[in-house]
């Protein structure tokens, strides 16, 4: 595992963010220029990211759904992007090889599930390189989920489509009772906080130990998600002690965003993940055409909001985030909040991390949502008036 998670980060280190970025893109516009989406926004012209920012404006959640989900939920196959079937057969035209396809969760696609997959593989990988004496796979890895599988055959599934060197030592929530987890020799957690917080009390308390490093000795590392509003990192450290590695996970049900790097103490943007980002200046974002940059257009810190496209049918989707990019290579982001986002408070300049609020201790994290269920509708759409056929004259 030590020798697999230095090769990993090895060829993560050759590649080149842009080129990964922009392989991505015209990746996932091909996969789904048969949807409605696809076809609303002349997906089959798009040959460049010029072409993808002067198609396809910047979207809101709430804007995919009024537009494209709800018209067709709980179908939303077809509607951003492709039916898993559709994926499987698709432009080979072979219905006699046609198999069916399982998701993790009945919410996510299989494409979205390998790149959290390849989210967790990296976060193991920094894991093993920060504690090169730590031996995770000497007992089990335990997986918290807010939906476990359903049922066996989707929980085989799901085992099979882990990473081959950990999978023989992996349990998921939904196969045993959280009593019992207290007698299993863990050495990793892997999950939300909220969850593994009331797993933690609870071991604590079936085995009436003040400490979890009485209970389960070997545990190394923790991996975890965080909801913005949920509790800070220091309670999940008060329980699980000082020699426990902590590593924030931040990303969303559609997609991974970074990994905390525990060397460097900021997090690692994940550009080869299956995800494409944009970055689009905070004092321009409500503009009809604002500016959309990638990661090696933008300024170091600098604050931008996070726009992603994904494979769970997200395009130029603002995300709401706010981060500053701190290193180029590789890639380390900060991400912070603004005190008052008002663009007249910085004379119409734009605005620098200075001007910012950083939240102590900086919790990045967001936990995953479904992305077929929209945030709150905002008080104005951000979607522009220009239309596809506007752009076609």
């Amino acid at each position: 595992m030590h020798a697999a998670g230095r090769r990993h980060l090895a060829r993560l280190a050759r590649l080149a963010p842009a080129r990964c970025q922009r392989r991505i893109l015209l990746g996932l516009l091909h996969q789904a220029q048969t949807t409605r989406f696809g076809r609303d926004h002349d997906f089959r012209r798009i040959r460049s990211i010029a072409d993808y920012r002067r198609l396809v404006p910047l979207y809101t959640r709430a804007d995919l759904w009024r537009e494209y989900w709800q018209p067709v939920y709980p179908h939303l196959a077809g509607a951003t992007w492709p039916g898993e079937e559709d994926m499987e057969t698709g432009r080979r035209g072979d219905k006699e090889r046609k198999k069916p396809l399982f998701s993790l969760s009945p919410r996510l696609p299989v494409s979205v599930s390998s790149c959290h997959l390849s989210a967790l593989r990296t976060a193991l990988a920094l894991t093993a390189q920060v504690r090169p004496r730590a031996r995770l796979l000497s007992g089990a890895l335990l997986f918290l989920t807010d939906e476990g599988p359903s049922n066996r055959t989707e929980y085989s599934v799901l085992t099979e489509r882990l990473p081959s060197l950990i999978r023989p030592y992996t349990i998921t929530s939904a196969e045993i009772e959280a009593e019992r987890f207290a007698h299993l020799p863990i050495t990793g957690l892997v999950g939300p906080a909220e969850r593994l917080l009331l797993l933690l009390e609870k071991i604590k308390e079936v085995r009436g130990k003040r400490s979890v490093r009485d209970i389960w000795p070997k545990l190394s590392a923790i991996l975890y998600t965080r909801r913005p509003t949920a509790a800070p990192a220091s309670h999940l450290r008060a329980l699980a002690g000082e020699d426990v590695l902590l590593l924030e996970m931040v990303g969303r049900a559609e997609g991974p965003i970074a990994v905390e790097d525990p060397q460097l103490g900021l997090s690692r943007l994940l550009f080869d993940h299956g995800v494409y980002f944009e970055f689009v200046p905070l004092d321009q974002v409500d503009q009809p055409r604002c500016p959309r940059y990638d990661i090696e257009e933008i300024e170091l810190g600098v604050p931008y909001e996070l726009a992603m496209t994904s494979p769970a049918g997200l395009w130029a989707c603002r995300t709401g985030r706010t981060v500053c990019l701190e290193r180029r290579d590789p890639p380390l982001l900060s991400f912070v909040e603004m005190a008052k986002p008002q663009p007249a408070e910085f004379g119409g300049r734009r605005a620098r991390r200075t001007d910012l609020v950083l939240p102590t201790p900086l919790l990045p994290a967001s936990h995953p949502q479904s992305a077929d269920i929209p945030e709150a509708l905002p008080e104005s759409s951000s979607h522009t008036p220009w239309s596809i056929l506007a752009d076609r004259g």
